[in-house]
């Protein structure tokens, strides 16, 4: 790396400690940042450079956290999570057909959308969506992120039915019962889980008395688990900062906070060829702007950003990996429109869809990388996840439209040593809104 023999300024702890006080009485005074992303981050960078080891970190970040909390109870409430991706028990998805609908269909006054079927081993999984007579014509459309979950404990008017009851053309009757859910202004979102699997075979399938032809049943994609090699534990967690989603969304620059961190600690120095890299890499990033020698994938991923000509569609996927590095993971479905794409996904265990990664000491163990069949790269992250810890469903987002001449995508979650390679052809996305 080019940092030896360059002397500390800072001892690693002190200088956490110190941001965490000057967080503790900016709060105070004037009712500052929130104690979180800036603290975490300079724990990350010391831990990944070996300055700190990860038990000394977390004892800090408690004893603040626990400080916060005591002068402010509502911003106290922003604790770190705890538990351990170790200890958390996991098994094995299943998907052995996903076939996207976009049915739109009457039921009593409400105007319905049956936009997913899972076939998995346990159980059949509906996603619906629903709107009032007021709500707009054309039929509901899925948008997790602009609908609301209740508060828990609160008892509101609840739009979805719980049960539904469905049957398939091989004569199975069953019940499909609420889980996930969420609703606003008229519109409401809901997934359902049968408490018998339908047919795999079926051509239709039965909602409530409403007979809805499925799309033909297609082959899953090629799926398979390669080693890769892996990468310097600080190049790693700086590459992460780049793509972290609060910085991204116009949050703190957590790269930037990294590196003064490295240096004050004396982990690198200033002309230290990764720290040249990474800035030159996150400033890429951030203004969209491909840049002259940008190592790759990354000039790839810069390429696409400022392109809003994405295909509009969806198309099924139904593959899974069943052991990336402990996770097993189901993806589902893949959604385009003009300036991102995104993959429903399931994961097992399910803790990097339900935790915020700007505010873990621990970073999400996959990245969300892809290409197609035109060299271009991509890269998405995680915005939305419900469940548990030992199963979520949710939602990945690209950076970047895909490429509307692209006829395949190989999606590439990647863990430390190994990654997955999914294939996925692209033809079922033409004429599909």
């Amino acid at each position: 790396m080019g940092c030896s023999g360059v002397p500390k300024s800072a001892d690693p702890e002190t200088y956490l400690r110190r941001a965490c006080e000057r967080i503790l009485l900016s709060a105070d005074r004037n009712n500052g940042p929130q104690f979180g992303a800036e603290t975490v981050v300079i724990s990350r960078a010391c831990v990944a450079a070996g300055a700190l080891d990860r038990a000394t970190a977390l004892g800090v970040l408690d004893e603040y956290a626990f400080a916060m909390a005591l002068r402010d109870q509502h911003r106290g409430r922003m604790r770190l999570h705890r538990r351990s991706l170790a200890a958390t028990e996991g098994h094995r998805l299943s998907a052995h057909r996903v076939a996207v609908c976009d049915c739109q269909f009457e039921r009593g006054d409400q105007h319905w959308l049956l936009e997913r079927v899972l076939f998995a081993d346990d159980a059949t999984h509906l996603d619906l969506s629903g709107t009032d007579p007021a709500g707009p014509r054309g039929g509901p459309r899925r948008r997790r992120s602009g609908l609301v979950r209740p508060t828990p404990g609160a008892m509101p008017h609840q739009p979805h039915p719980p049960t539904v009851a469905l049957r398939d053309d091989q004569g199975t009757i069953t019940t499909g019962r609420v889980g996930q859910s969420s609703w606003s202004g008229g519109s409401w979102e809901s997934t359902y889980r049968t408490d018998v699997p339908l047919s795999t075979d079926t051509r239709w399938i039965e909602v409530d008395g409403t007979r809805i032809d499925l799309p033909e049943r297609l082959p899953a994609p090629e799926v398979r688990v390669e080693e890769i090699e892996p990468m310097y534990p600080l190049r790693a967690m700086l590459y992460r900062e780049i793509m972290s989603t609060d910085r991204r969304h116009g949050g703190e620059d957590t790269v930037e906070i990294a590196c003064r961190a490295l240096l004050a600690i004396g982990a690198v120095g200033e002309d230290d060829p990764l720290l040249t890299e990474i800035r030159r890499i996150a400033g890429a990033v951030e203004s969209a702007t491909l840049v002259p020698g940008l190592a790759e994938p990354w000039a790839s991923l810069v390429a696409r950003f400022p392109k809003a000509d994405g295909p509009q569609g969806r198309l099924a996927i139904g593959a899974v990996v069943d052991d990336l590095e402990g996770f097993s993971i189901r993806l589902d479905a893949l959604t385009s429109e003009a300036g991102s794409f995104s993959i429903s996904l399931a994961m097992s265990p399910g803790i990097p869809l339900l935790r915020f990664p700007g505010l873990d000491l621990e970073p999400s163990p996959i990245i969300w990388w892809a290409e197609d069949d035109r060299h271009n790269a991509y890269v998405a992250f995680s915005d939305s996840g419900g469940g548990s810890d030992k199963v979520a469903e949710g939602q990945v987002t690209s950076l970047a439209a895909l490429d509307p001449k692209a006829t395949e995508l190989k999606l590439l979650p990647t863990a430390s040593r190994t990654r997955a390679v999914i294939t996925v052809p692209l033809a079922g996305l033409a004429n599909r809104t």
